[in-house]
């Protein structure tokens, strides 16, 4: 079967071999996702998996050029973006990243990713403590993205000691900020690391769902 919201989609048996293979080793993973990108090049599911892949593996030209892609032709595919603006946070800056961010940060305050986005462009603007109650807001509502949760709780932990990249600078147009969780103020390592530890970082409930 094929997801009628993509005429020229990749079928479920290809994704779900994909799938599994992520589970188990890259190098046979992105073999399946180059050949079944040769056949189906307009699915940007097959460009968030291998940009995932690439991510995981250090290839971030890679990664940059597969998630783009990805956003380009599926921008509603919003853990593309997510994805895309992170990488951007730790390889180029806040800059690139707020700009790729900025869609997902107009969605309703019921959308876990929205608030992901607001929190993270409030952080790096150096704005903690707003920042921790979008953080926080996201995540008790967070039904989507379950395996990004132990990621934004160490954001919300780590706040206070994350350096903004640039000239930290209010950012306007969020509305009223949620209110705050206290949380304590924890020493930790740079979010570059969680990118790091964290392989496949969107894709564990991604990958389950027979939505995509």
């Amino acid at each position: 079967m094929r997801d009628d919201r993509y005429p020229i989609a990749c079928d479920d048996d290809t994704l779900d071999a994909i799938k599994a293979a992520m589970q188990r080793d890259d190098t046979e993973a992105l073999a399946l996702l180059d050949a079944a990108v040769s056949r189906h090049p307009a699915d940007p599911r097959l460009a968030l998996l291998r940009g995932s892949v690439y991510a995981s593996q250090g290839a971030y030209p890679q990664a940059f050029a597969d998630l783009s892609q990805a956003v380009v032709m599926a921008p509603e595919l919003y853990a593309a973006r997510f994805m895309l603006g992170y990488l951007e946070l730790c390889h180029r800056g806040a800059a690139q990243a707020i700009a790729v961010w900025h869609p997902l940060t107009q969605l309703g305050e019921h959308e876990a990713l929205g608030d992901f986005a607001r929190g993270l462009t409030l952080l790096v603007t150096g704005q903690p403590e707003q920042a921790r109650a979008f953080l926080q807001r996201g995540l008790e509502g967070n039904r989507e993205h379950p395996e990004l949760s132990p990621f934004v709780q160490s954001l919300i932990e780590k706040s206070h000691e994350i350096v903004a990249a640039g000239e930290p600078a209010p950012v306007p147009g969020f509305g009223a900020v949620p209110a705050a969780a206290e949380t304590d103020r924890d020493s930790g390592d740079s979010a570059d690391e969680d990118l790091a530890d964290g392989s496949h970082l969107l894709l564990g409930g991604y990958l389950d769902r027979r939505d995509h």
